[in-house]
């Protein structure tokens, strides 16, 4: 068996992120080498206090958190409190206090090329909230991203949908700025969107089958009742008793790149304000003479294999 992969995952905790989160520390394919934080679903600092709930859950050897950016590069905020709760993790957060572990002092865009620089040609950073944090990063030390192995980020959609706007997923139009930097950065970017979370639904019926068939915990409580409020927004939104798993899709390309079919499109992020604000554009990379400067060649994802990838993720969640 292969050594596992170091990663450094990026979130904005957040009721997917919970399960992307778990999917990933309870991963034997991942070593991972620590969480960074930025706001999106909520603010940073409950966006922190959220991944410490969640690794104090776990009852883990921690990896350590790191506090990011508070606001996105291309203002207003915007927040996803209708969707995740207020505080995150569905209306709960408050029966979980965090008791024993604290963030670290460094700013999530120091620490992130630093620990680059620590496993150089190695890290896989997994991005699964708004880029602010990794845009950041590579304004501060480009020379330290460099190092990474890999930037795997759930954003945007292949075929131009969108979830705030009818053409803007809401990680790209939380922060459409910090998405183009990393885009245009030329380091290995592999784009998990919209097209292809949609497919990878799990239904409430399956998990909570599985969830009653695992070992009774703090984290088993956590996952039953924080994901009761994310089944329900999907049964209001799409009136199936079942939620796309977003960010847990872009760890699990992670942990096995075969689960997700991609192809090497030329791709760009509207930054400006208005109804574009956030839209991704991709073209194919083949024979296009007509790259505008600047733009960069991503990976997009384009197709899942849905029950491999179901099967992973709740065989490592819940196993």
């Amino acid at each position: 068996m292969p050594d596992p992969k170091p990663v450094l995952i990026d979130a904005d905790p957040g009721l997917d992120d919970l399960l992307a989160l778990v999917l990933a520390l309870r991963s034997s394919a991942l070593d991972v080498r620590a969480v960074s934080v930025v706001a999106g679903n909520v603010s940073v600092d409950a966006c922190a206090a959220n991944a410490l709930r969640i690794l104090e859950a776990m009852d883990i050897d921690p990896p350590p958190v790191f506090r990011g950016c508070a606001e996105s590069l291309a203002p207003p905020v915007r927040r996803a409190g209708h969707v995740h709760g207020a505080d995150g993790l569905g209306g709960v957060a408050h029966a979980w206090p965090v008791r024993r572990l604290r963030v670290e002092k460094a700013h999530a865009a120091d620490a992130i090329p630093d620990l680059a620089r620590r496993h150089a040609g190695a890290l896989t950073l997994v991005a699964i909230g708004p880029l602010t944090n990794v845009a950041a990063a590579l304004q501060r030390d480009p020379e330290g991203m460099a190092n990474l192995r890999e930037i795997v980020a759930m954003g945007g959609s292949g075929d131009g949908r969108g979830n705030v706007t009818p053409r803007a997923e809401f990680n790209f139009y939380a922060d459409p700025q910090a998405a183009r930097i990393v885009i245009r950065s030329g380091l290995p970017v592999t784009l998990v969107g919209l097209n292809v979370t949609e497919q990878a639904l799990l239904s409430r019926k399956r998990f909570h089958r599985r969830l009653a068939a695992m070992q009774e915990g703090p984290l088993r409580q956590l996952l039953l009742g924080a994901t009761g409020p994310y089944f329900d927004f999907a049964m209001q939104r799409r009136g199936k008793d079942a939620c796309p798993l977003h960010d847990p899709l872009a760890v699990a390309a992670a942990i096995q790149p075969d689960l997700v079919q991609t192809r090497p499109m030329v791709c760009d992020v509207a930054d400006e304000p208005g109804a574009a604000r956030g839209m991704m554009t991709a073209q194919p990379a083949e024979g296009d003479p007509d790259r505008e400067p600047g733009a960069s060649v991503a990976q997009v994802a384009m197709g899942v294999a849905v029950e491999p990838f179901l099967d992973l993720f709740l065989n490592t969640v819940c196993g």
